[in-house]
């Protein structure tokens, strides 16, 4: 996969995309305009292989068009496995704050369920 980064880099490859982007304008986009993108290089691909007995050779563009694809589906995953990090991490601190909420609850309750004599006590040793 590194490869195609390299390729993608050093031939300075464009996508089209509102005009033309460059490789790290992909990781500003949605995943919805990635998607959008991927299909039009493949069906770009598509048309570039055709069914023909004549294009016995094989197009050079399909190559440059290989690579974008593989760097889209690429900045795809990556963004995708950011965007479900993110969601756990969110999750992950509200079910904290939870459990935070609930223990404090319960040291309340255990706090009141204490007689005067003990509740005096544990005031005066907190001066």
């Amino acid at each position: 996969m590194a490869n195609v980064w390299v390729e993608c880099l050093k031939n300075k490859y464009r996508f089209e995309f509102k005009g033309l982007i460059s490789v790290e304008d992909l990781f500003d986009l949605k995943l919805e305009d990635l998607d959008s993108i991927y299909r039009n290089l493949k069906n770009e691909e598509k048309d570039l292989q055709g069914d023909s007995l004549l294009d016995t050779a094989k197009n050079p563009k399909i190559g440059e068009i290989q690579v974008k694809i593989d760097v889209v589906k690429a900045v795809f995953d990556i963004k995708q496995t950011d965007i479900k990090n993110t969601e756990k991490a969110f999750a992950n601190k509200a079910q904290k704050d939870k459990i935070l909420a609930i223990i404090e609850d319960k040291e309340n309750q255990e706090l009141s369920e204490k007689s005067i004599e003990e509740l005096k006590e544990i005031y005066s040793n907190l001066e």
